[in-house]
């Protein structure tokens, strides 16, 4: 038995002892990198009512559920020693229910939904600090485009029968321009753990419609163009997998 614990410790301490060496050689020229990420994950489930402070009377109550999340998968290329080029092809959804409800009776007044899915291409550039052999930090920008690959937006009042559905004739399609720190904790050879937290600018124009439909009829009102900008904190986690270069001594 112990002979069997002495031989597993030799075996393991041999693997932490290689890890660094081959870690060191993933960093030339020539090398690859492919990361999966998941980021901008948010659940939310919102209830809230309003009260005339004056007479006492409670209004509606206000209900939501939310979700988001992005997927990130990224592959560079190692251009010299530290120094990466690549690609995000991100995958964004969100959804988002609301309804008012009467407080005395419980039956559902209004409701709202709300969904939406976009296609990010991100080019970026990266580059690796410090020479330990297990834990690497890295700086990287990029900026690119998110498609509009389907979106929703539609509201029913339940009590009246009246419905409205915006109608998004000019997509808004975003430019994006961001900028994030992150890290790389090996966890083997060639896996990484990978975290980054960063901002994200976006701008966006867009043409909207709105068809509102009562006792049967529909009546679609006159395009309205919004110009959209803002900036938001972003964060992703996941894993990074070196591919060494296959040419050996390159660097």
């Amino acid at each position: 038995m112990k002979t069997k614990a002495i031989l597993l410790l030799t075996a393991a301490a041999f693997l932490l002892a290689l890890a660094p060496a081959v870690t060191n050689a993933q960093f030339i020229k020539g090398s690859m990198l492919a990361e999966g990420g998941m980021g901008s994950l948010t659940v939310s489930n919102n209830t809230s009512e309003y009260s005339d402070a004056a007479s006492g009377i409670v209004g509606y109550k206000y209900k939501n559920n939310g979700f988001s999340v992005g997927i990130f998968p990224r592959i560079g290329f190692f251009l010299s020693k530290d120094l990466v080029v690549g690609t995000t092809l991100g995958v964004n959804f969100y959804s988002n229910k609301s309804k008012n409800v009467d407080p005395i009776s419980g039956i559902t007044v209004t409701e709202s939904k709300y969904s939406a899915a976009t296609l990010d291409l991100m080019p970026f550039v990266r580059y690796y600090f410090g020479k330990s052999v297990t834990t690497r930090f890295y700086g990287q920008v990029g900026g690119g485009v998110s498609l509009d690959l389907s979106r929703k937006d539609e509201s029913k009042n339940l009590f009246n029968g009246t419905s409205s559905k915006t109608n998004y004739t000019k997509k808004p399609n975003t430019i994006s321009v961001e900028a994030l720190v992150g890290v790389n904790h090996f966890v083997s050879q060639n896996v990484a753990i990978n975290a980054g937290l960063g901002y994200r600018f976006n701008s966006s124009k867009e043409t909207t419609t709105s068809t509102y439909t009562s006792g049967g009829t529909s009546n679609t009102s006159d395009p309205e163009k919004y110009t959209n900008k803002g900036g938001a904190f972003s964060w992703n986690v996941g894993f990074t997998m070196f591919i060494p270069c296959s040419k050996k001594g390159k660097k």
